[in-house]
């Protein structure tokens, strides 16, 4: 595996598990009371903020071919 397959095989990676946690909200959205849904909103806005976010930063550092379209909106 090359350099960019495997930063390009993370990437997908990351986008995969935030689209599952971004589902996993719209389940549990109409379901949940507010106050845990907002909890519940907020830990897996750590998450993308802290986790997945940093790193599609540093993917994209490294490998900037592999910058996300949503990354080069400014």
């Amino acid at each position: 595996m090359t350099r960019k397959e495997a930063y390009e095989k993370l990437l997908r990676l990351c986008e995969k598990q935030g689209a599952e946690l971004d589902g996993f909200l719209s389940d549990i959205q109409n379901h949940a009371v507010k106050e845990d849904f907002d909890k519940l909103r907020r830990i897996v806005g750590k998450i993308m903020g802290n986790g997945h976010y940093e790193a599609f930063v540093s993917i994209a550092s490294d490998v900037p071919e592999l910058t996300p379209s949503w990354m080069n909106r400014a």
